[in-house]
């Protein structure tokens, strides 16, 4: 369902933050122990606990996510804010990178995420087996040079001005965080090739209703290309942690808009 975009000046009132105090501080914790943290004894959104820095605070269904530290906005980590007009620092590279282990795509080569995502994509693989929906991951990392290629790719075969609209220029993908996927329906065509992976309505409906009890959102919703600048993709999901995902799915934000509200220092 389209969102109407006249309501967007409201979100002031949609999304209400409190305790913003030491914006820009980071903690001698590093992104890596606090995202674990976070995965863990924040995993219920009651939950309070010491040394929580903040709070965000979703007025529309009452719920609220604990920020236990501002390092969960810094590049590349967990509640990071990559896009068009938040590109990645020059010679970022993704931390903690895995080949993982569930089905995709050019399964002759591995297919690699960030350690903190991996158990989330199996628990969530193996959920929507039962329920009868195979997937498969038509792509997760992807470096600068691959993503240099892919634009190059996609600018020969359809323009300069579809390129802009369905791809990210390089720099400007979440795909380089190790932080997002791409799922497909399962198949012998996108196993052998990941360029001829689809995803099914249904499987794509399932994303919709459950990948946030994972940690995975929606990253590019429909009606949302004039907040988020990227074209409507049923099939590009990004890992935030099961609380915020929850929070932002039942909310029908972006994540473009609740890390502005939340956090704007870290917010171009």
């Amino acid at each position: 369902m389209k969102t109407n975009q006249a309501k967007l000046p409201s979100l002031s009132f949609w999304l209400l933050i409190i305790g913003l105090i030491g914006l820009g501080v980071y903690s001698l914790v590093s992104s890596r122990q606090t995202s674990a943290i976070y995965d863990g004894a924040l995993a219920m959104q009651a939950a309070e606990r010491p040394g929580t820095v903040g709070k965000i605070s979703f007025p529309e269904g009452g719920q609220t996510v604990n920020i236990p530290n501002w390092t969960l906005f810094g590049v590349g980590d967990m509640w990071s804010l990559t896009s068009r007009g938040n590109p990645l620092p020059a010679g970022f590279v993704a931390p903690n990178l895995v080949n993982t282990s569930v089905a995709h795509g050019d399964s002759d080569q591995p297919m690699q995420v960030q350690r903190a995502i991996e158990a989330r994509l199996e628990q969530l693989f193996a959920a929507a087996e039962n329920d009868g929906i195979e997937f498969m991951l038509s792509s997760a990392y992807r470096s600068v040079e691959d993503q240099q290629a892919l634009y190059n790719s996609f600018v020969s075969a359809q323009g300069q001005s579809m390129a802009d609209l369905y791809v990210a220029k390089p720099g400007t993908s979440e795909h380089h965080t190790g932080l997002s996927v791409d799922f497909a329906s399962a198949s012998a065509a996108c196993e052998s090739n990941s360029d001829k992976c689809s995803l099914s309505q249904a499987a794509a409906q399932w994303l919709l209703k459950n990948a946030s009890t994972y940690g995975f959102i929606q990253r590019y919703p429909e009606g949302k290309q004039p907040i988020t600048g990227i074209a409507f993709e049923p099939w590009h999901y990004r890992y935030i942690g099961v609380p915020l995902a929850k929070a932002i799915s039942d909310s029908k934000l972006t994540l473009d808009e609740v890390v502005k509200q939340a956090a704007p220092g870290y917010a171009h």
